[in-house]
This record gives C-alpha cells, sequence and structure tokens, in this order.
C-alpha cells in the first residue's frame, strides 16, 4: 500500500465521515458510465473519439498491457507529453493495474526530468510525442544511466520499437488485476510543480480529493450528460485535470485539446458543440483577440473557468460580451488542490471581480505578516486546510513542514475574504516591484492596463536600477490592429489616478506572453531575461 504520509487516519475518517470522501475511484465512474450509457460519446481529443464502453475497454487492455510488461504494483511511471485521449486513458488504467503515474510538465527537460526521478526513483515511462525535442531519445539516455528505469513505452504507435499505450489499448484485459487495483485512500499519482523558481517538486496525490472537489464544480456549474467540457491545459496541471475527474462523475463529455491555438479551440467549440470549457486567463485573452472571433459559432458555450492566475476584469467583461458564455473564476494551487469556485448562478459582478466562494469543507485563514488572522475584508496571505488538499513533498520533509504549518497550506498568495464569503486574489507575496523603497503590486498596475481600450493583456515585470533598486517595465499584447507608446500609457494610468510611482517606465509590445513549464501562468522570469539581452529603455520591440 502506497500511502500519503501526510494524510493521517483522523483527518480521513474526518473527511470521508463528513460526506466529501467517498471509496469510489475516478475509474470507478467510467464503469458506471460504460455499464448505463455505454454508446454514448466519452472522450475524445482533434483526431480520436471514444464512447464509453470503447474507452473501458481500452483502459482495461493498457491495464493489462502495463501489467504483462512486469510494472510492480505500487511502482513509479514517468508521464509526460502533450494533452491527447490516449493519455487520458493510461492515466485511468494506471488505478486499474496499481502503477503510480508521474506527471511531468511539457517543457521539463533533462535537469528537471533527472531531479524528479531522483525522487521518485520511476520503473519507467510514458512518453507523448513532442516536436520541440527529441522527447525519446532524452528518456532512452536516461533509462541507460538508471538501471531500474526499464520499461519505456509511447503514446502513440512509433517505429523505434517501442510498446506505445495506443497498442495496448487494443489487447484483451488481465483476468486477475483485481488485487492490482489502487484501494481508498491511497496515493494514486505524483504531481510536479513547473520548477520556475528552481528545481521542481514532487506532490502526493490522490484522486479522492479531486473527486470531491468535482462534485462541487458538477453542482456550481450544473454540469450534466448533456454537457462537453473542453479542456485547453495540460491535464498534468491543477486546472486541467480538474476536469478529468468531474466529468465522469456527471456522466458529461471531455474533450484535451493537445496544443493551445484560438484557432483550435473555436474550431473544437462549433465542431463538438461545447458548453463548457476549461482555459487560463492568457487563452482567454488570446481569444478575445481573435480577428473574426464573431464569426464562429459559440451559441453552445455556457461557461469558461478561468484558473491559474488572476483574469483582468475587463478581458472577463468583454469576453462574455462577445462569446456569451459566462466567466466562472476558480482558485487553486498545484501544491494544495482547489480552495475557491464561483458557480454559474454567481452575480456578474462577484464573477468577474472575484474568485469565488470557499468550496465545501474548506478552513480558511488570511494571515499578516507576524501571523495573525486578519478579519474579513483585510488583504494579507492565503492559507487553507480541509479534505479538496494534497499531500506534502515527496522526498522533501523539510518543505513540506515548511509548507504546512500548524494544519493549514501557506500559499504565498495575497488576498482578502469579502463580507459575503467570495475570495479576492490580490496576487503573490513576491509578485512585488520595489522602486525607491515604494512597493508595486504587479497583479495591481496590470489591472489597470487591461482597461486601456488598445491592451489586450499585460505583464509587470521589475527592470533592476542602480538609483532606484527596481524600475517597472510593462510587457503588453495589443488588441488587433492597435497602437501604443510609453507617453501614452503614462497619461491613462495617470487619468486611473494611479500613485505616480506605479506608472511603468519601460514598456514592450510584444505578439504574446512566454508561458510557464505548465503551461498555465506567464512566465515572467521569460519576460525579465528578455529585458537583460534588451534593456534600453524604448516604447517598441
Amino acid at each position: 500500500m502506497t500511502a500519503i504520509q501526510r494524510y493521517t487516519d483522523e483527518m480521513i475518517d474526518a473527511w470521508v465521515a463528513a460526506g466529501h470522501w467517498t471509496p469510489q475511484r475516478t475509474v470507478d465512474f467510467w464503469r458506471q458510465n460504460a455499464r448505463t450509457r455505454p454508446d454514448a460519446g466519452a472522450l475524445a481529443d482533434d483526431r480520436v473519439t471514444y464512447t464509453w464502453s470503447e474507452a473501458l475497454r481500452a483502459v482495461d487492455g493498457i491495464a493489462a498491457g502495463l501489467v504483462s510488461a512486469g510494472t510492480p504494483r505500487d511502482a513509479v511511471l514517468l508521464a509526460q507529453g502533450p494533452n491527447s485521449a490516449l493519455f487520458v486513458l493510461f492515466r485511468l488504467a494506471c488505478e486499474e493495474a496499481g502503477v503510480i503515474p508521474a506527471f511531468l510538465h511539457a517543457g521539463f527537460r533533462r535537469a528537471e526530468i533527472d531531479a524528479v526521478a531522483r525522487k521518485v526513483d520511476p520503473v519507467g515511462a510514458v512518453i507523448g510525442a513532442d516536436d520541440r525535442f527529441d522527447a525519446l531519445g532524452l528518456y532512452r539516455d536516461l533509462s541507460g544511466r538508471l538501471p531500474g528505469m526499464s520499461r519505456l513505452f509511447s503514446i502513440e504507435r512509433n517505429s523505434q520499437g517501442m510498446a506505445s499505450i495506443a497498442e495496448l489499448a487494443q489487447g484483451p484485459a488481465h483476468p486477475d488485476i483485481a488485487e492490482r487495483r489502487i484501494r481508498p485512500y491511497e496515493m494514486t499519482g505524483i504531481v510536479t510543480s513547473s520548477g520556475t523558481t528552481g528545481l521542481p517538486k514532487c506532490i502526493e496525490y490522490s484522486c479522492w480529493p479531486r473527486l470531491a472537489s468535482g462534485r462541487v464544480y458538477i453542482e456550481r456549474l450544473r454540469i450534466t450528460e448533456r454537457d462537453v467540457v473542453l479542456s485547453c491545459i495540460p491535464f498534468s496541471t491543477g486546472g486541467g485535470d480538474m476536469q478529468f475527474h468531474t466529468t465522469a462523475q456527471a456522466g458529461a463529455r471531455y474533450i484535451v485539446l493537445p496544443k493551445f491555438s484560438p484557432e483550435a479551440v473555436c474550431a473544437l467549440i462549433e465542431r463538438e458543440r461545447v458548453t463548457g470549457a476549461v482555459m487560463v486567463p492568457t487563452m482567454i485573452a488570446r481569444v478575445l483577440q481573435l480577428p473574426g472571433l464573431g464569426g464562429h459559432d459559440l451559441s453552445s458555450l455556457r461557461w469558461v473557468v478561468s484558473g491559474g492566475g488572476m483574469l483582468p476584469y475587463e478581458i472577463g467583461a468583454r469576453f462574455e460580451q462577445a462569446t456569451g458564455a459566462k466567466i466562472i473564476q476558480g482558485y487553486g494551487l498545484m501544491d494544495y488542490g482547489a480552495v475557491a469556485s464561483h458557480g454559474v448562478d454567481d452575480p456578474s459582478e462577484m464573477r468577474l471581480r472575484s474568485n469565488g466562494r470557499l468550496l465545501p469543507g474548506t478552513e480558511l485563514l488570511v494571515l499578516d505578516e507576524q501571523q495573525r488572522a486578519l478579519p474579513a475584508g483585510a488583504t494579507g496571505e492565503i492559507c487553507g486546510r480541509g479534505p479538496h488538499c494534497n499531500g506534502g513533498y515527496i522526498g522533501d520533509a523539510s518543505g513540506t513542514a515548511n509548507a504546512w504549518r500548524d494544519g493549514f497550506f501557506h500559499t504565498g498568495d495575497l488576498g482578502r475574504l469579502t463580507s459575503d464569503g467570495f475570495l479576492v486574489l490580490e496576487g503573490r507575496s513576491k509578485d512585488i516591484i520595489i522602486r525607491g523603497g515604494q512597493n508595486i503590486s504587479a497583479p495591481e498596475v496590470e489591472m489597470i492596463l487591461c482597461r486601456h481600450p488598445a491592451v489586450a493583456d499585460a505583464a509587470m515585470v521589475a527592470v533592476p536600477d542602480q538609483e532606484m533598486g527596481e524600475r517597472a517595465c510593462a510587457f503588453i499584447v495589443l488588441r488587433p490592429g492597435a497602437r501604443l507608446d510609453l507617453a501614452a500609457v503614462a497619461d491613462f494610468m495617470k487619468s486611473q489616478e494611479l500613485a505616480a510611482w506605479k506608472i511603468p517606465e519601460m514598456l514592450k509590445i510584444v505578439a504574446e506572453f512566454p508561458m510557464t513549464a505548465a503551461g498555465n501562468k506567464v512566465d515572467k522570469r521569460a519576460l525579465a531575461a528578455r529585458l537583460r539581452v534588451s534593456p534600453e529603455r524604448s516604447p517598441d520591440s
């Protein structure tokens, strides 16, 4: 049995008694749908579709193939690649085969993959095709250096002599697999932090907190078996993963997007009559910028969940006006799990200006710098605990102890609770530019910049400065056909009655923002690196 070390028996018993956790695994809901609705659509990507019965037969074949390949129970398989229907089926098969998948962000390369491997001691890897690097070559090299890592599988069929998940999916079920299955409430996976502040952390993970969160989403978004949900976020991250655990519980159809582009998103919404989608703020902004957006039939779309960062109010409002879909903001962390979300019945202003209501069972503290609890309305560090939380960090007891203090996870995010129970996220505690001793909240200025009619999206980055310590540079993506210079930005910011020291002193116009390895946040380190290469103060670049 692979237990999650941070969960105590008392915690598990309390969450089960309160009804937050039930014994069913994620794959059990697929089995239930295969019995009751075998021929209904269950899963699709941009190339292939499965009914519930077809999907379950493939899951059983993959699970049998993993066992036949000699994969021990509780063994770890690294898993890296873009979203695909086969990756979804592999993940479900791991619950049947008693195998622990360790999901790596698509942007991880040798340094990050080696660091994860040292912590989790994998026996193999499942690799999706990625045209950005030679993934198969990298993992073959890794298996040559790690004697125990002897099992390599590709996702798709390939010509390099490797077994593939696609081939295993065609095989028969294993007659004696019942004893291998993941049991309540064991570990069902390992997720990794994006590694943007150093080498990635490996997080103990199980399906039960995510299934509990999924039931909240089903209720708040009114998801039924008639819905079609599109995940644009890699399901190795929290936001994309949430829909993996939500859709099957409602019997809804689940569609995964291998590679994001505004055109691909709109095409899938039209073709599949998507009713709900999951994106990050930058994706929403890019869809909004798409020329001819009004020419796409998006009438089926009821809601779009925005996670992974704060969505500027103006972008959300323009998106709702352009598409007719409701913006549903949520808040959670890869290291913790889900914290808050909206529902489709929440007032528009609250949906666009806050990050939702706490999920049932969640206890939240907002702490000041002296770790004192603050009242409603006051801004401080968000700390939480409850049935929606993940475990601790594998191989990092001190990191776990530092993050989980007095039973609460310290997020490092700043926010406040309104008097009527809505959580308002106000940025990272470290997303601060310090100019001459004055603090500039990057998220605050980004929100204001997005009010400008020429601005599609904005990101603030600190620039080292000998005189002031740091100065602020605004990276801006323009709306189609728009122009903007630094003087116009300064005039606009003054019109918003912003303190003078918060006005950006540099402006860089970019076509799009680089994203972190997780694909769900703007990579501000990459933006800062551009300034080190080209630090001149210029209105254009």
